[in-house]
């Protein structure tokens, strides 16, 4: 029995008749670490999506729709539930540019770095170089489908033990740069935007009000703020 007319009201009735189908669904991502119960309650969900949105002149069988729509919401359910731990972007960057010595320096010596001399070669820390090298694993994306959707701590960097392994003239320890890009994630959007186009791309505050739509005293005001954040920030940690 299938609801075609959006006028009508879906029965209880309805309901039932697909019940076995929201419970076959829901059994397949029984592994997600969420419990059948709450997994089936969201598949009813979409299910009467189903019965809601169902066009029968799209030429598609009911039952396949609603197992895309039941799927579909239980899918979201779950990845709501389990975020993906969020690295930060210069590790990746990073982790970016060590994949580029590797390769460079296996063409040049026929033979892949150690770890000391990858450590050397950014002038890191070998501790440092293991938590930077961590964040590979931490950013893979678990299967839904998984046997155990473990996640644990351990495969997290510590970006407290990341640091320079030597002092460079005219340039910051790591351990200062972390502190830095930690503390301008922490600006709101215009401020890291007002701070990137001054001390990255080098504009005039009257270029940046250009760009961004205001006067150059809202710039000046916004860079003052900033910067001030910016202190308060670095100063706590």
């Amino acid at each position: 029995m299938i609801v075609d007319d959006k006028s009508q009201k879906i029965t209880d009735a309805q309901i039932i008749e697909y019940q076995p189908l929201v419970k076959n669904i829901s059994y397949k991502f029984k592994n997600s670490g969420e419990p059948l119960e709450d997994l089936e309650q969201v598949g009813y969900i979409g299910l009467i999506n189903a019965f809601n949105l169902y066009n029968r002149e799209k030429g598609v069988k009911f039952e396949t729709y609603a197992t895309w729509l039941i799927s579909g919401e239980i899918r979201h359910y779950i990845r709501d539930k389990h975020q993906i731990i969020k690295i930060p972007s210069w590790i990746l960057k990073l982790n970016k540019k060590i994949d580029g010595f590797i390769i460079y320096f296996n063409k040049e010596n026929n033979r892949f770095p150690s770890l000391s001399e990858i450590a050397e070669k950014f002038n890191l820390t070998e501790e440092g170089l293991k938590e930077i090298l961590k964040a590979r694993d931490a950013v893979q994306i678990v299967s839904l489908d998984q046997e155990q959707r473990k996640y644990s701590s351990d495969s997290y960097p510590k970006i407290e033990k990341i640091k320079s392994k030597n002092y460079e003239t005219f340039k910051l320890p790591m351990e200062d740069i972390i502190a830095l890009k930690t503390a301008i994630s922490r600006l709101k959007k215009l401020q890291r935007k007002v701070i990137y186009y001054i001390f990255e791309k080098d504009l005039t505050q009257t270029k940046i009000a250009h760009k961004l739509g205001i006067s150059q005293r809202q710039v000046s005001r916004i860079k003052e703020s900033a910067l001030k954040g910016l202190k308060e920030s670095i100063e706590k940690n």
